[in-house]
């Protein structure tokens, strides 16, 4: 995995109900296979105010204690993302400037960082995928807080990234650089594809502060300046080179099949986006129902004439075959892409699947379906488009069964374990199919098709999750683990409760997270983990999904 360093700055950061966006755009690099460091400013106008409460008591001089006031800034909007991360399912440490190290000299208000315990950074994310830290605030060799200046983060972020030795990528309100201010100037402005530092010193201010960009030059770093889920940026540092302007782009228009806890939550996170996503109809069972919601007005039952090519993207939320698989697949012959959580329809269909997308040249994509939060599906996609065979794959595939587990070794009955998993939205209300093994089946069976194309198993051993075989043995660990691995005599697979070791990498799974370990032929191992069940999790990889295809579809 490479690191990333992404810099959210309070343009992009309006308040708090920008934080999700900020998380679609870090799960976006972490299911790429980057490890990210984000650096976070204060929300929107929330500097200025601290400035200037600090100012109505300091007067004519500046306080020492002026930076310990505006740093309350950075600090709630870093923590409250580090927080929404988790939420989402991504693996996350927060980390203030004094936990790495990062000492600045200079005036109170405009110090120039000179040291930082890059290793406290690099340990971390050997063990989680995201590490946030609060922008602008530094401290000085007294151990006092000390600010770097106006747009600091910039050079909080460059300043990590040169470091770490890694790239830099700054998320501004404008989705490049440009030769005038688009908001003034319109559309006779041009953007560019890159910048040489001798230009970029003259025409990036204010978009990138100028010490950070003086100081990128100075080390010789190149710096990408972009705007939220955007599939290009200007690159600084490099040779100057204006781009051809992107084509205005409407919003993608979907249609969406549930509106349960998932569903909901799914909606809800489209409302975030409305210049990129426009919800067109949602299918539901009974459209009379929930007349309170946002979008009730697009809400409709008839599931017959649903199966339209007036959309770009239909995102299934469906539970069961039926109708997901049939919907799936008319949805593809016309031509739209899909989305789709629903692993019992997308295992049941994957070859007509497949074959409709195939034909009509419609993007198929079910990350969702299998690991929630955990990109177990990009990873192994990943591995095979760059020649890899992959010798094994085990995983911890249920959250709801992984949770339960964990609820009996802390000294619940099984029954009360089940209640609580049902009561935070981990299990259905049947959860027969989490504990007999169908629910595992199902995933193991995508990404067996992924891993092993062609290769049907020979044999799957399966075993069901009962009160009784809960038994968890002193210094060990117990775990439902799905398996497939090549051998001579064919492709051999099981389900079923193991016996590990504590320190096993599949029993650090806690609660509801979901891990994989994948071993490749160039003996390689690689390692995926993520939130496996509930409504934020499996919300964000739909909406990952649905972004993704918005950058990458040519719409109609």
């Amino acid at each position: 995995m490479s690191v990333l360093v992404v810099k959210f700055g309070g343009s992009v950061l309006t308040s708090e109900s920008a934080l999700q966006r900020a998380v679609a755009e870090i799960y976006r690099y972490v299911r790429d296979a980057h490890k990210v460091i984000a650096v976070v400013s204060a929300f929107k106008g929330q500097t200025d105010q601290l400035l200037r409460l600090a100012g109505s008591y300091t007067q004519a001089s500046v306080s020492s204690a002026t930076p310990h006031l505006v740093e309350t800034g950075e600090m709630r909007a870093a923590t409250l993302l580090a927080m929404a991360a988790e939420r989402s399912g991504i693996v996350t440490q927060f980390r203030s400037a004094n936990e790495i190290g990062l000492i600045a000299e200079g005036e109170h208000l405009n110090a120039t960082p000179v040291s930082i315990r890059a290793e406290v950074l690099t340990n971390d994310l050997e063990k989680v995928d995201l590490v946030v830290v609060p922008g602008y605030v530094a401290e000085n060799a007294a151990g006092e807080p000390v600010l770097l200046g106006r747009g600091g983060s910039d050079l909080t972020a460059v300043y990590i990234a040169q470091a770490l030795g890694v790239d830099a990528r700054l998320i501004k309100d404008v989705d490049a650089v440009y030769d005038g201010d688009p908001a003034t100037v319109g559309d006779s402005v041009r953007p560019y594809e890159s910048l040489s530092w001798d230009e970029a010193l003259k025409i990036a201010f204010p978009v990138v502060q100028g010490k950070a960009m003086r100081f990128a030059a100075d080390n010789g770093l190149t710096v990408q300046v972009a705007g939220l889920a955007k599939g290009y940026e200007t690159t600084l540092g490099t040779t100057t080179a204006y781009r051809k302007a992107p084509v205005l782009k409407r919003p993608i228009r979907i249609a969406v099949m549930g509106a349960g806890g998932v569903g909901s939550k799914f909606l809800e996170r489209c409302l975030e986006w409305p210049e990129l996503i426009e919800v067109d109809r949602i299918l539901v069972r009974d459209a009379s129902k929930r007349r309170d919601h946002p979008l009730a007005a697009k809400f409709t039952s008839d599931a017959r004439s649903f199966v339209r090519n007036d959309v770009d993207v239909f995102v299934d939320i469906g539970t069961g075959v039926s109708p997901s698989a049939a919907l799936l697949e008319g949805f593809l012959k016309a031509g739209v892409s899909v989305t789709s959580a629903n692993k019992q329809a997308v295992a049941a269909s994957a070859d007509k699947l497949r074959a409709a997308a195939k034909a009509s040249g419609a993007m198929l994509t079910y990350s969702a379906s299998v690991g929630g939060g955990a990109p177990i599906i990009e990873a192994l996609k990943r591995a095979v488009a760059a020649g890899h065979k992959v010798k094994s794959l085990a995983g911890v595939l249920n959250g709801t069964s992984n949770f339960v587990i964990d609820q009996v070794e802390a000294g619940k009955t099984f029954d009360a374990a089940m209640d609580e998993a049902r009561r935070l939205g981990f299990a259905e209300p049947d959860s027969t199919a989490d504990l007999d093994g169908t629910d595992v089946g199902a995933k193991l069976k995508l990404l067996r098709d992924i891993a092993f194309p062609g290769q049907s198993p020979k044999h799957i051993e399966v075993g069901q999750i009962t009160e009784d075989s809960l038994i968890i043995p002193a210094g060990k660990g117990l775990r439902y683990v799905a398996r497939a691995y090549p051998t001579p005599e064919g492709l051999q697979g099981s389900m079923k409760l193991e016996v590990l070791d504590a320190d096993h990498y599949l029993v650090g799974a806690r609660g509801e997270q979901n891990r994989a370990i994948i071993e490749l032929d160039n003996d390689e191992t690689w390692y995926v983990t993520g939130k496996g069940a509930g409504a934020w999790p499996t919300s964000e990889s739909l909406l990952a999904d649905t972004l993704q295809i918005a950058r990458e579809m040519p719409l109609k």
